[in-house]
């Protein structure tokens, strides 16, 4: 790191030391104008807000008439929105404020005890300085003394007056060689205590860039949150114009503004609908398909065969009244959800019907003015989640990693290290039906965070949404396309209907190092051979770096021998299995606060002297609580609420890391963190083919 004093040491008067002491003063400033820029943005953003709001103001005053009037709403309802999220970015700079002030206040003590504690150094530079004016004066004069003398010799003046002369010289070299005595003892105190305060000055300036880049940073996240925010609202506004057809727009046009289908002439026996006795409809059926499809042939209709729905009517018991307007919005939501299909038509009693659901809206005025009605079959009974919009709704998440490293024999620093993770996200059952009824349901958008060690990613492209221009190169964001996940998860329903939540696959990451320090337990062996007897040991450590409050559960050590081994000694004791020919130890729970190292000791003698390379060693393990790679996950806006964060990492996952680096000495035993039996033999076997 550039150290300041090396650069501050000398100058006209020795000024360095005022220039570093005015400089820390500049750190005031800089926090000042900070203040002030964000002032301003906040004001802007401020101003950004009222005028989304007098949009939407607008958008709500647009004309009620023609069948375009519901998509004011869908205006409405986006500006809205971009007003919160511009306001809500200028409370986080309001916020950002307040700690930019605090910060300026903890600047003003810290500078009043720099200044106590570099006055030494001051009092130092103002010594130097007279000292050095001294050691000017004396220079002067010793070499006036000394031009003096010469001349006098030259002139060949009277012996006594040249005496005289000499006896001033000396006395002027003597004030001058003691003048340099002062100047470069004072000379040796300014270096000293310039050197030490140059360091304090050095930590303040360190110090404060931090705590500036600190405040930059938060600036920044709230900017890329409300950009995050604005780009969730347009793509609602986009779902939202997808999903209002003009089929719909022109239905509910004709819905409001209708004046009766009953046609002249018709019979008037119909015409008042108070003598009906207080019904509901329970089912919908074809009377020609019995298992209960709409349609009885292959075609969508059949002119040739008239077709007759039946609808049955049973009156409602008086105890199920009361919840009438709850059953009205469930009705309404299960309706509304339902899609029509175009161009399927069916004739009914000489009358052309569109569509069964049709019918259904054809009710809806009966329905209002009897709703004291429970609509029997379309309740599918109680949620386990509100459709209150002032609630949250839960989701949860997994981070599954799965590590395999290889060591190089005897040497722990030598590492091959290779992490692969899955991020799950789980969604109770109850929120497909919010979802179903919903269809502008709030886009839910998630944050990657300390994501500076993964090298690649790969997210499920059919169910998320991305920024590849996202600068921050420790965090990365995600959205859903939210259409996709309610059909997702409406199809694991079908399949497995009776699940309280469903797990989705989001993306998967890869990352890699040669860092020792990216292993939670590190390894070193060492083999020796004598003849045809082989001694292997291995020595274990936990790495608290990287999992420090993480046990590490199912530690086994494999290692496979050769099929003549006999004589086998193990220290502490191992299991033998004949037919896979391997020693297998397992060990207890492992953390860096509780057994965090050990070592393992085998021998055995062979028929033969061992002409091949040295056995390998393979570790397995589990953990959890932690992610090897450090990534986090967390959620972004207010609208859903992580109910849990699930991390849990393994060696191993299906893919074994290894890699071929043999040993030109057979005093050293590769190790290999792997994930199962059969692929470390089938790898050591391969290896020793090979």
């Amino acid at each position: 790191f550039f150290y300041l004093g090396s650069s501050f040491y000398g100058g006209e008067k020795n000024a360095g030391f005022d220039v570093l002491y005015h400089n820390m003063k500049h750190g005031q400033i800089a926090a000042k104008e900070l203040a002030e820029f964000v002032r301003e943005r906040a004001a802007i953003e401020e101003t950004y807000s009222k005028s989304m709001s007098k949009l939407a103001k607008m958008a709500s005053n647009g004309s009620p008439l023609g069948t375009f009037a519901p998509m004011w709403d869908v205006f409405r309802v986006s500006s809205d929105k971009l007003a919160l999220c511009h306001l809500e970015l200028m409370r986080k700079m309001n916020d950002l404020i307040r700690d930019i002030n605090k910060y300026s206040e903890e600047q003003v003590k810290i500078h009043r005890k720099t200044k106590e504690e570099v006055i030494g150094t001051l009092e130092s530079v103002q010594s130097l300085q007279v000292q050095n004016g001294h050691l000017q004066k004396a220079r002067e004069g010793y070499h006036s003394k000394c031009t003096e003398l010469e001349r006098l010799r030259k002139e060949g003046v009277p012996q006594k007056e040249l005496e005289k002369a000499e006896l001033k010289s000396k006395k002027a070299a003597e004030s001058f060689a003691g003048s340099i005595e002062k100047f470069n003892r004072a000379g040796r105190d300014f270096e000293q205590k310039m050197g030490e305060s140059a360091q304090k000055f050095q930590d303040i300036e360190e110090a404060h860039l931090r705590q500036m880049k600190l405040l930059i940073k938060a600036y920044s996240h709230s900017i890329e949150d409300t950009h995050v925010q604005v780009g969730q609202v347009h793509e609602e506004f986009k779902q939202n114009v997808e999903n209002i057809g003009i089929e719909n727009l022109i239905q509910k046009f004709t819905e409001q503004k209708g004046t009766g289908k009953e046609r002249p002439g018709e019979s008037q026996k119909d015409k008042t609908l108070s003598n009906f006795p207080r019904y509901c409809i329970s089912d919908l059926l074809d009377s020609n398909e019995k298992e209960g499809n709409f349609y009885s042939s292959d075609s969508d209709f059949d002119d040739d065969e008239p077709k007759k729905f039946h609808i049955k009517i049973r009156p409602v018991a008086s105890g199920n009244r009361s919840n009438s307007a709850a059953n009205e919005l469930e009705l309404k939501a299960t309706v509304g959800a339902l899609t029509l299909p175009p161009n399927r038509a069916v004739r009914c009693g000489g009358y052309l019907i569109f569509n069964i659901f049709v019918l259904i809206s054809s009710f809806w005025t009966f329905l209002i003015i009897m709703l004291n009605c429970d609509p029997a079959g379309l309740s599918r009974g109680p949620s386990p989640i509100s459709l209150s919009t002032q609630e949250s709704w839960p989701v949860a998440a997994a981070i599954t990693e799965y590590i395999n490293a290889y060591f190089k024999g005897g040497e722990h620093n030598r590492c091959l290290v290779k992490i692969t993770g899955d991020l799950t996200m789980s969604f109770p059952a109850g929120i497909i039906r919010i979802f179903t009824a919903n269809p502008n349901a709030p886009v839910l958008s998630f944050r990657l965070v300390n994501i500076s060690r993964v090298d690649h990613f790969l997210p499920n492209q059919k169910l998320l949404y991305s920024d590849p221009s996202q600068s921050d190169p420790d965090t990365k964001d995600f959205w859903f396309n939210m259409p996709a996940l309610t059909l997702h998860l409406q199809r694991e329903a079908e399949l497995n209907p009776q699940a309280s939540y469903y797990n989705v696959a989001l993306l998967k990451y890869q990352a890699s190092s040669q860092d020792p320090g990216r292993a939670p337990l590190l390894l070193s062996a060492e083999c020796q051979r004598s003849g045809t007897v082989t001694r292997v040991s291995l020595d274990y450590h936990c790495c608290p770096a990287t999992a420090p409050a993480t046990q590490l559960t199912s530690v086994q050590v494999l290692l496979p021998l050769d099929h003549t081994a006999t004589d086998l000694q193990c220290q502490p004791p191992a299991s033998w299995n004949t037919e896979e020919r391997r020693l297998l130890w397992k060990l207890s729970n492992l953390s860096p606060t509780n057994h965090r190292s050990g070592t393992l000791c085998a021998s055995w003698q062979c028929l033969e002297v061992p002409r091949g390379p040295p056995p390998s060693l393979a570790v397995q393990f589990v953990g959890s609580g932690s992610s090897l790679s450090g990534l986090d996950v967390e959620l972004v806006g207010s609208r859903y609420r992580m109910s849990l964060v699930k991390k849990r990492f393994a060696t191993g996952g299906g893919q074994t890391y290894f890699l071929s680096l043999i040993s030109s000495s057979f005093l050293q035993s590769d190790i290999l963190l792997s994930g199962g039996c059969q692929d470390v033999l089938s790898m050591v076997y391969s290896r020793k083919q090979g």
